[in-house]
Formats: C-alpha cells, sequence, structure tokens
C-alpha cells in the first residue's frame, strides 16, 4: 500500500474546510489535541494527540480554498510521508479528496496504512460533523463517569494520607451519574481503570477515548490510605440542543447562574462576615476565597470566549493550578462578603451580556459556535462543585 484515498462530500463551503486544514485551533476542533501551524509553503505543521503519537511535517502546496499539501512523519515511521488535500465546489459543499502518499519501501508500511485509512476516515466524519452541524464526535460519543477533579501532588498526597504521589483525585461527583453510584466522595484518588494505570488528567482522557455509555469498569482508588476497588457503569454524556443565536444561548444558561447566585447569596446571610473570613483549615480555602475562585474563573471563561470567537486559542502544557497570590489580591481588594458576591454577580451579567451580543457572523461557522455552547453549558459542574466547598467550608468553621 503506497498511498491511501478516501473522498468526502461535506456541506459546507471549500473556505471553511480550507480553515480547518491549516489553521491552529480548526485543527484541534475536530482532528488532534494540539496543533502548531504557520500556513505557508516551507511552513511548520506539528499535530499530537493524547497518548503520545504526534507528527511534524511542513505546507508543501498552498492553494487557497483548493489545495492543501504538507509532509507528515510520524512518532517511530520509517520516514516521512506526504498528505494531499484537494477541494472543489460542489453544489452548495465540497468535495474533499485525501490521498496520503509515499506509504512504501518498508515491511512496516503495511499495518501503519491500514491504521492511517481507518483513523483519516474516523477524523473526516468528524470533521464533516463538525462543519455541518457543529458537534465534534470525540465529545458527543465520549461517556462520563460523573467527577470533578482537582490539584494532586506530593504535599497534598501527605495532607490526605494517601501513599502515592500520581492519580487523579476528586473534589466532588455528580448526583445520579456513575461515580456518585459506586460509591465515590471528595478526595479519593483514581490509580487505575479496568488495570490502566492513571496518573492523572491525560492518562485518563486516554482511557476514556475509546469507551461508551453502558460500559461498566473497574475503578482502583485511594481513600485516605486504603486501597479500594469497585465497578462502575458509564452514563452517556448529557449533550444541551444547540441554540440559534447568542441571545438564545444567554437564556439557556442564565437559569444556572440565577440559581447558584441565589444559593451562595442564602449561604452568605446566614454565615457571619468572620465565619467567611476564616479558613477552615490553613491549606483549605475560606468561603471568601471560594468566591474570590468564582470571579477568576469567570473572567477566564469570558477570556476562552473570545479566544474561540477570534478563532486562535491559547494552547498550554498542563494546567498550572490555582494561585493563591491571585485569590489572596482579590479578597484583600473586595474585603467583606458582600463586596466579593456583588463583584462575582457583576462578572456573571458581563458573561451573559456577552453572549447576547455575539455576532451573527460567528454563529455561521458551526463548529465554533457549537464549542462555545457546550463549555458554556458546563459551567453548572464547576459552580455545584464550589458551592459544596463554599458550604462546607462555612459548616466546618462554625464548628470550631
Amino acid at each position: 500500500m503506497s498511498v491511501i484515498k478516501l473522498e468526502k462530500y461535506i456541506q459546507a463551503a471549500p473556505a471553511e474546510v480550507f480553515l480547518y486544514f491549516t489553521n491552529s485551533t480548526a485543527l484541534r476542533d475536530w482532528f488532534c489535541d494540539v496543533a502548531t501551524t504557520d500556513p505557508r509553503v516551507a511552513g511548520r505543521m506539528y499535530l499530537w494527540w493524547n497518548g503520545d503519537y504526534y507528527t511534524s511535517g511542513e505546507f508543501l502546496k498552498l492553494k487557497q480554498n483548493e489545495l492543501v499539501s504538507f509532509s507528515w512523519f510520524g512518532r517511530g515511521e520509517p520516514h516521512a510521508t506526504q498528505v494531499d488535500v484537494t477541494l472543489k465546489k460542489k453544489k452548495a459543499g465540497t468535495l474533499l479528496k485525501l490521498a496520503h502518499r509515499k506509504l512504501g519501501g518498508n515491511s512496516k508500511w503495511g499495518e501503519i496504512g491500514k491504521g492511517y485509512k481507518k483513523e483519516w476516515a474516523k477524523a473526516l466524519e468528524n470533521l464533516t460533523s463538525v462543519l455541518e452541524n457543529g458537534a465534534d464526535l470525540r465529545i458527543t460519543t465520549r461517556p462520563m463517569l460523573g467527577i470533578y477533579t482537582d490539584e494532586f501532588n506530593a504535599g497534598i498526597a501527605q495532607k490526605l494520607g494517601v501513599p502515592i504521589t500520581q492519580g487523579l483525585r476528586l473534589s466532588g461527583v455528580i448526583e445520579g451519574l456513575g461515580a456518585q453510584k459506586a460509591g465515590l466522595i471528595s478526595d479519593d484518588v483514581i490509580t487505575s481503570l479496568d488495570g490502566h494505570e492513571i496518573t492523572g488528567a491525560a492518562t485518563f482522557s486516554l482511557y476514556m477515548k475509546n469507551k461508551k455509555a453502558e460500559d461498566k469498569v473497574e475503578v482502583t482508588f485511594y481513600r485516605c490510605a486504603e486501597k479500594k476497588t469497585t465497578s462502575m457503569t458509564l452514563f452517556g454524556r448529557p449533550i444541551p440542543p444547540t441554540p440559534i443565536s447568542g441571545l438564545e444561548l444567554s437564556k439557556q444558561v442564565e437559569p444556572v447562574y440565577k440559581q447558584y447566585e441565589s444559593e451562595i447569596e442564602l449561604l452568605l446571610i446566614a454565615a457571619s462576615e468572620e465565619v467567611c473570613a476564616k479558613k477552615p483549615a490553613p491549606a483549605e480555602w475560606s468561603a471568601n476565597e471560594v468566591l474570590a475562585h468564582l470571579i477568576h474563573s469567570e473572567l477566564g471563561w469570558q477570556n476562552v470566549m473570545t479566544e474561540i470567537m477570534g478563532g486562535h486559542e491559547s494552547m498550554y502544557d498542563d494546567w498550572g493550578g490555582n494561585i493563591q497570590a491571585h485569590i489572596d489580591g482579590t479578597v484583600a481588594t473586595f474585603t467583606t462578603k458582600a463586596e466579593l458576591f456583588n463583584e462575582l454577580k457583576n462578572h456573571d451579567a458581563e458573561t451573559l451580556n456577552m453572549l447576547i451580543h455575539i455576532p451573527s457572523d460567528f454563529i455561521t461557522h458551526k463548529g465554533k459556535f457549537w464549542k462555545l455552547a457546550f463549555q458554556a453549558n458546563q459551567n453548572s459542574y464547576h459552580l455545584q462543585s464550589h458551592l459544596e466547598q463554599m458550604r462546607s467550608a462555612i459548616q466546618s468553621t462554625r464548628g470550631t
């Protein structure tokens, strides 16, 4: 097998398809987990998938909205190959023809070529979904354990009494989903799924990408110093319907903001200024510090929305954790629970208004708008986790 050829008709303009083969952010939206590109002849192309496969190359030929040709040299492969993507306007869409060439000269290429054909077909199916209706099949078909995760390192392990320093630490579970039904709780640390070692978010994502709803998995985890194993059933991922406008998206997510603002307000009314400002333990956040974190999170989400709409999203090697100096600075600036809560409400209102003002031309990019809408609807999980953290902080502080 020296060449693999595939065709796909996509109901999207050639210019849109061309973008999704040349722009770093667009490539991540359907194809790979990390991408960096310089779309010009001899410009770089680097792609990486969770699981440590990567390929590097350069753009060989570019003809606006008609041709993208690039070299491909994947990890462990005998030599560089070449991918040619031709685009031709057909009716209201694009006929895409992909040829992966120069797969020969070594006995390894037989199996590698079979893998390429399977993965390219799968990827082009996802590209079609993203461009035609917005949905990223890597997300919509992926099941959920129903967990919130948090930082885990040697210091946290020592504090929890856990005899390992790598794993996936839970900050909470979602009621009614697999983890909660299996009995997992906050501060449990998952170390393996079906015998596959879980050292953190990357290995967890790699394992989960081939699972589906209703699969049963064996979960090994630590609760303090005790090692436990339990069976868990995976649930399908709830995917809210994609709204037709920014205004409708704002209306879709507004009830979540209002619900949690109301619950936070009730907690704050019932607690004194002293209780809200006091840490339950030296390494734990006070209720006021949780409010500061929620303020930072909302500002961060606004930055993410700006990047999605701008078409150039930041990439990070890992999550750097919550910076206590940032928390301290916010608490020192907004010195009362009321000031912190008002600041949070102002940013919530700003987010909702930002959604209302999403330009109509952005919404025509179905994949980008779907991604923004999907992420906007995930905020409830984050808010629920920190509401419980705030409630626990207040209750613990009252008891001291």
